[in-house]
């Protein structure tokens, strides 16, 4: 049986360890516990939860508003010209643009299959995918009971390119909501970049290289503006299969430990004045 000195330096080497992993935790997407907010296409949902021994998850998904602008595309009604004036439009057929609004909103979760993945927003195919068509920029939001390091993604269904952009998150509970704004203004306010990843692929990804740990993650379709190059503007559709996450698992705060080690420390020098 240890000694009372032996478990005080034991307590005080501890000091050393900040944190530790526990053993990496594989997530199947496809396979929630439970939905909220089920469509009436029962494929849809506005969020999943996943339940693990070591840790829960709530996934969301997210992407731009639309701006409508209705701008005179051709003439339905002339007024002739006269003598003093030259011929005119008074009517005209008019046509609907639409745009993204550069600000994130919730939308719908689509699950295809364990096959396949899961994909953002209720769309025929393939916008029904994680894509980014004409600047909309689809993404999920990861968010933990407790902190936790991506380890690896999986894609299930690809169409055409599969590069990725992952956000952490390390700010504070103000800036945590993406609702309203640009996926690039996170950057730098409470969001940081954890890479981008080119050509993925459909087999199981390793990503995150300088092990940032975060309890809230974006993962979405490649965007430029979240990368210090372009790397290229094909249109990526792809749907989500599954993650890799290991748990951080804190040890407790170094002046506790000190207080712990001192005290048995001290009981030490009792015990031996007392012999």
């Amino acid at each position: 049986m240890p000694s009372i000195k032996n478990l005080a330096l034991v307590v005080i080497a501890s000091l050393f360890a900040a944190e530790t992993f526990a053993a990496p935790i594989s997530i199947t997407l496809t396979s929630p516990t439970s939905r909220t907010g089920v469509d009436s296409d029962s494929a849809y949902a506005m969020s999943y939860n996943y339940v693990k021994p070591e840790v829960s998850l709530n996934l969301t998904g997210w992407t731009y508003g639309v701006t409508e602008t209705v701008v005179n595309d051709t003439c339905k009604t002339w007024k002739p010209k006269t003598k003093t004036t030259p011929k005119t439009c008074i009517a005209w057929n008019t046509k609907t643009t639409k745009t993204p609004d550069n600000k994130a909103k919730q939308v719908l979760v689509g699950n295809f299959g364990s096959s396949n993945g899961i994909g953002v927003e209720k769309a025929s195919t393939p916008n029904h995918a994680m894509d980014n068509e004409g600047g909309y920029f689809d993404m999920v939001m990861l968010s933990f009971s407790s902190l936790v390091t991506l380890n690896s993604i999986d894609l299930g269904w690809i169409s055409n390119d599969s590069d990725v952009s992952i956000l952490a998150f390390n700010g504070t509970p103000g800036q945590l909501s993406p609702a309203g704004k640009s996926w690039e203004s996170l950057l730098g306010n409470g969001w940081q970049s954890a890479g981008n990843y080119y050509n993925v692929g459909s087999s199981p990804k390793t990503v995150n290289p300088l092990n940032i740990t975060s309890q809230y993650w974006l993962i979405g379709a490649y965007n430029p503006l979240l990368d210090s190059i372009t790397k290229d503007t094909n249109t990526d559709y792809f749907k989500l299969q599954g993650i890799k996450v290991t748990k951080v698992v804190k040890v407790p705060e170094p002046s506790a430990l000190v207080l712990l080690g001192l005290g048995l420390l001290s009981l030490v020098a009792v015990r031996r004045r007392k012999i």
